[in-house]
């Protein structure tokens, strides 16, 4: 599940490089401490705008702000504060330790020192939450003094990321084959979500994002056809989550595909649309829009190339929508 980081940003170094990176984007081609390294190539697929938003904490006297970043991972929530009150939000999509890169962005204190544990995020939101709200939902108390940068864990953090809604639904923690697995046959579908559950799917949602778009920038939708960047399509369970056995999660390689944010995943989840025989197919649900009419008309035949080796989980979908 999510953890969430909190940051403050009272003193003047702080506010300067929240301005400096955070509230305005860098631009990616153009920093020379990552320039043809392995680093600007994988924030080419996270960013394909070349835009990006960064922030980052320095090692601490003994190295304990260091230990509390290297706790977080892709897809937590990092909350910004300053008076008392959390005024930014931004979900973490990759993390480096690189002091030239940190020196590049912000340069040194009046110290000679850099904050060199670095993260990106995205998803950066205005908020407008006191800190004294956070610390009850948290179980902490009312008038507890949060320090520089922390992380807590996510039992902890669970009231606070579903009670505001911080949580991506494009970043997600990086999970194993191993631990998919595992993750896969403990999930209970008979019984009420409580946190462990919501954890493994979330986990399962990252896992399968994943294996469908490896890396890749851009990819095509299922169903339209089109090629979206990325963060414009999910990963929809072809078979309703729900009605999967443990046999069906586990194929994994085809239980899934891309299908684009953008239309096509609320045409195929209510049964506007289906595959048959690898082509999209128009089912006769009542449709009172000519535009929503014309959207079905050009979908209408498409070939899916989702289609081999999921023709049983597109054929439950089929089955269920009862138009044919």
């Amino acid at each position: 599940m999510t953890k969430i980081a909190f940051q403050s940003a009272a003193d003047s170094d702080s506010r300067e490089n929240l301005e400096k990176t955070l509230l305005n984007p860098v631009v990616l081609s153009e920093l020379e401490s990552i320039r043809g390294t392995g680093i600007a190539e994988e924030l080419a697929n996270i960013y394909p705008g070349d835009m990006a938003r960064v922030g980052a904490v320095k090692q601490g006297k003994e190295g304990e702000q260091k230990a509390e970043w290297e706790k977080l991972q892709r897809g937590d929530v990092v909350l910004f504060m300053r008076d008392d009150m959390v005024f930014l939000s931004g979900i973490v999509t990759y993390l480096v330790k690189n002091p030239d890169l940190a020196r590049e962005l912000w340069g040194d204190d009046e110290r000679g020192h850099t904050p060199e544990c670095v993260y990106f995020v995205d998803e950066v939101k205005d908020q407008f939450i006191p800190c004294s709200t956070i610390n009850r939902m948290m179980g902490l108390e009312e008038t507890y003094p949060w320090p520089g940068f922390q992380v807590h864990l996510e039992d902890v953090s669970a009231p606070v990321v579903y009670g505001y809604q911080l949580e991506s639904h494009v970043y997600f923690p990086i999970v194993s084959e191993d631990e998919y697995k595992e993750i896969v046959q403990e999930i209970d579908r008979t019984r009420p979500l409580d946190t462990k559950g919501w954890s493994r799917l979330r986990k399962e949602d990252g896992f399968l994002r994943d294996q469908l778009f490896r890396g890749k920038v851009v990819e095509e939708c299922g169903i339209c056809g089109n090629k979206y960047p990325t963060q414009f399509l999910i990963a929809a369970h072809i078979k309703d989550r729900w009605h999967c056995t443990t046999e069906d999660r586990l194929d994994y390689q085809n239980i899934a595909m891309p299908i684009c944010k953008l239309g096509c995943e609320e045409l195929y989840r209510r049964n506007y649309v289906t595959v048959i025989d690898e082509r999209v197919a128009v089912t006769k649900a009542r449709v009172d829009s000519k535009d929503l009419k014309s959207i079905l008309v050009r979908l209408q035949g498409r070939v899916c190339p989702w289609f081999k080796g999921s023709r049983k989980y597109f054929d439950w979908h089929t089955r269920l929508g009862k138009y044919f």
